[in-house]
């Protein structure tokens, strides 16, 4: 069995030890409201549930819960549970700086790598840049506002991307998620731009970077092993020169940290997907969603 790091080992004491205090705060909350787990109403286990999913949030958020996507589960003796993971959202290409710098090289080798054709990914390209830029002047295989009247589709806004959801409404977006159903897991609109190759998949650390596959692969697997960014440079195969022009773009780490927590009580369940941006003493929620 893998031994868990320093790290790791101290976070979950950290973390089991907030949950102890909860389970007592949860077992008094059920007291003072004197329910009864076997009767309890829907409404009621439905309210624990919710509880329970925002402690799983509260947890997520710390910056020593680990970001590494492995769910862990805690349970409570009154029969409630908490599964919460969290992963860092640097992981992904922010869409809105690639766009905002005119960046098409990127978001072209990623969308060539998801199987889209040079003239696929071109007319995808063409229609983001004409959606998110103000002015009539459309590209050669863009879109403006007489293309998405003719659609029946409001006329592009003419401003980056207030939600990762928002680039569906793109005119011939579907190229993409017809080649690539999982697209949201690429792209994000939060963070500064660089990217967390700890979190990174194979072929966003292609599409960045610029290399094979084998290279990707490397770092993947390398991961938390790697201390600086030259250890980085090594494993990508790259010279200092062509390791230049990335440093800026890339990052052994994040802020921006995306939460998934369920809570369950009695059959009833709740589930929080937050963001946050995580500083050094507070955390600010850039998104939240409930179901």
């Amino acid at each position: 069995m893998k031994r868990p790091s320093r790290g790791r080992a101290l976070a979950l004491l950290l973390v089991m030890w907030a949950l102890f205090i909860m389970s007592f705060s949860i077992l008094g909350l059920i007291s003072l409201l004197k329910i009864d787990i076997g009767g309890a109403s829907g409404m009621e286990r439905l309210a624990l549930a919710s509880s329970l999913a925002f402690a799983g949030v509260t947890l997520g958020r710390n910056a020593d819960f680990p970001a590494d996507g492995h769910p862990e589960v805690f349970r409570f003796p009154d029969g409630g549970r908490i599964e919460v993971s969290t992963v860092s959202e640097n992981g992904k290409l922010n869409v809105n700086v690639l766009l905002g710098g005119g960046d098409r090289d990127t978001l072209r080798a990623l969308f060539r790598l998801w199987g889209l054709s040079d003239v696929e990914a071109d007319t995808v390209l063409d229609c983001l840049l004409d959606y998110v830029e103000p002015g009539g002047s459309r590209r050669l295989n863009g879109a403006k506002a007489p293309q998405y009247r003719a659609a029946g589709r409001p006329a592009p806004p003419g401003r980056l991307f207030r939600s990762i959801d928002e680039m569906t409404r793109v005119l011939n977006f579907d190229l993409v998620t017809r080649h690539q159903p999982d697209w949201r897991e690429s792209l994000t609109i939060y963070g500064d731009g660089t990217l967390d190759l700890r979190a990174a998949s194979a072929d966003v650390i292609r599409a960045c970077c610029r290399v094979g596959d084998s290279s990707a692969r490397a770092i993947r697997q390398g991961g938390a092993g790697f201390n600086d960014l030259e250890a980085v440079r090594l494993a990508l195969g790259l010279t200092s020169r062509e390791f230049a022009g990335l440093q800026g773009r890339l990052a052994l780490g994040g802020r921006v940290r995306r939460v998934r927590s369920t809570g369950a009580f009695a059959q009833a369940t709740r589930t929080i997907e937050a963001i946050y941006q995580v500083n050094d003493a507070s955390a600010v929620i850039l998104e939240w969603r409930e179901w």
